[in-house]
């Protein structure tokens, strides 16, 4: 710095004027000092790293000598609106941002500046000061966070099958997504600020709901699954499996994320078996089993709930710690660099949870005997390539090489959404039981039937397990060392019977199993005749 900005100092010890010129020097805010006739006459280092001074420009120059534009980085900004001119006029500046681009500054940086006019005796301007610092970071953080809070709103807004619902202590609705809407009919706009009662729930399970949400702010511990009756803005009833968590918000507030299943096929089901049993008992009829079988299936209901309620808090946990990690990023002012991961796992988490739903929404399907088919001319060959594809990521995360080496088209009437779904659920059964090694996939097919291998070398199945792991909710091993419904394999049969085809198993425990699929390739149905023979090449 120069003498002048000690210069009513000038009987000062050196050592007390070196000290000033020191402390000035280690601050992290940039100071520039000019005099009356706008001379730059002081500066410290940060002013010097990010500026550029000193300069010997007049006041009207001293935007384009220094590089000051306007925060849209492209307009110069006029010189009588440049802070330290400003204060030169007596005028008091606070927080003014403007971009900074010199040679000490090739990139270009975002500062916030404020400016004070120095006065001497009777209120004369002597001079003025400008203080400013480095808002780049700020700025960027700010712009990663809009970004990430988008990509997150989308996420939210996006998922299917599942409603996702977000509201305050008081229980007033703070968003809605699509799902939400869909399934009880009342869209974001018309709920988004009001509570539950007189929308989706009567007044007492309104009550009831917001005691749920004051008891989650005081523990901290998610609520659920637990099934709510609500209704539909038609008025229908509908059963929901809920899960209600809590998130801190950047205020400091507490926010609700409630997840609702829609269970609606389930409960039906378990009221009809409820009823014929009811009736077995007051027309005393001597059925044993028939009575047998209705508690079994209710039996079969709770331990199907027990197992979703398992299976589907699995993914809340991770989902709710990394939207808590985002929130504390985003005070911390985070890169948008730093976010993408977490958000990343937790779109991977609500995979998850509607590749779930859909499991339990086939369920209710197949056993409301719904489970109707769109046939159309489908490759199988195209079909099972885009699966193998789609599973190449996980595949290798598991240590397990995919071999499918077909190219030739095989032609067939058949539903593609029904088909992709038994390559999927046998792909992803055998990377799950056969972590760490190969995997083949194999086609072939004939004038009349397609056949589908699919072979890994896992653990394999003992024979007295063989029959029953195309039963629903069944498994030849413990929960405990894989995760999953029990029903994937079921939904597999289901959907290859509804085909007239078959499905079969060979294995062998610490061998791995093979899973035959054979299909009819041209069926007739109902006023339709053969397939056309041209379409049956390249089998």
């Amino acid at each position: 710095m120069t003498e002048h900005v000690f210069s009513s100092y000038r009987d000062l010890p050196v050592e007390t004027v070196h000290l000033l010129r020191g402390a000035l020097d280690v601050l992290d805010e940039a100071i520039i000092v000019a005099d009356q006739a706008g001379r730059i006459v002081a500066w410290n280092k940060t002013a010097a790293r990010l500026a550029g001074v000193p300069i010997d420009a007049p006041l009207e120059a001293w935007a384009e000598a220094f590089g000051i534009f306007l925060p849209d980085e492209r307009t110069t900004c006029p010189p009588d609106t440049v802070p330290l001119w400003r204060a030169l006029q007596g005028e008091r500046v606070d927080g003014v941002e403007l971009y900074v681009r010199n040679t000490r500054a090739p990139k270009g940086i975002h500062v916030v500046v404020s400016a004070r006019p120095i006065l001497g005796e009777q209120g004369r301007v002597r001079g003025g000061i400008c203080i400013f610092y480095d808002a780049t970071s700020a700025r960027l953080a700010k712009e990663a966070l809009g970004h990430a809070e988008a990509r997150l709103r989308a996420i939210v807004a996006n998922t299917p099958n599942v409603a996702i619902e977000g509201y305050d202590v008081q229980g007033r609705v703070l968003y809605w997504n699509r799902a939400a809407e869909r399934l009880f009919g009342w869209s974001e706009d018309e709920v988004v600020g009001r509570t539950l009662d007189g929308v989706i729930l009567d007044e007492s399970s309104t009550r009831r709901f917001v005691e749920t949400l004051e008891e989650i702010a005081r523990t901290g511990h998610p609520n659920g699954p637990n099934e709510w009756s609500c209704r539909r803005k038609d008025g229908s009833q509908v059963w929901v499996y809920t899960t209600i968590f809590s998130i801190p918000t950047i205020t400091g507030a507490c926010e609700f994320v409630c997840m609702d299943v829609d269970v609606t096929p389930l409960k039906h089901a378990e009221n009809r078996i409820r009823e014929q049993a009811r009736l077995m008992e007051v027309q005393a009829i001597d059925n044993a089993n028939l009575f047998h079988e209705a508690l079994e299936a209710i039996s079969a209901r709770d331990d199907f709930l027990a197992v979703a309620s398992h299976e589907l808090r699995t993914p809340l946990t991770p989902l709710k710690l990394q939207l808590e990690r985002l929130v504390r990023d985003a005070r911390a002012g985070a890169s948008q660099e730093r976010m993408a991961p977490a958000l990343e796992v937790a779109y991977r988490q609500v995979g998850r949870l509607a590749a779930l739903i859909d499991r339990l929404l086939d369920v209710s399907r197949i056993t409301a005997g719904k489970l109707d088919l769109c046939l159309d001319e489908v490759d199988l060959c195209a079909l099972v390539h885009d699966v193998v594809t789609r599973f190449s990521r996980e595949a290798e995360e598991a240590g397990c090489q995919l071999s499918f080496h077909h190219d030739k088209p095989i032609l067939g009437k058949w539903d593609r959404l029904r088909l992709e779904q038994v390559v999927t659920n046998l792909l992803g059964n055998a990377i799950k039981y056969g972590r760490g090694k190969p995997i083949e996939i194999e086609l072939d097919a004939d004038e009349g039937t397609a056949r589908l291998m699919v072979r890994d070398h896992g653990v394999g199945i003992a024979p007295e397990d063989q029959g029953k792991i195309f039963e629903r909710f069944e498994r030849a091993v413990s929960n405990q060392s894989f995760g999953g419904l029990g029903l994937g394999l079921w939904i597999v049969r289901q959907i290859v019977d509804t085909h007239g085809g078959t499905v079969r198993v060979e294995s062998a425990p610490g061998v791995g199993s093979t899973f035959r699929v054979e299909l009819p390739r041209w069926r007739k149905t109902q006023g339709e005749s053969e397939g056309p023979r041209a379409m049956t090449q390249g089998a």
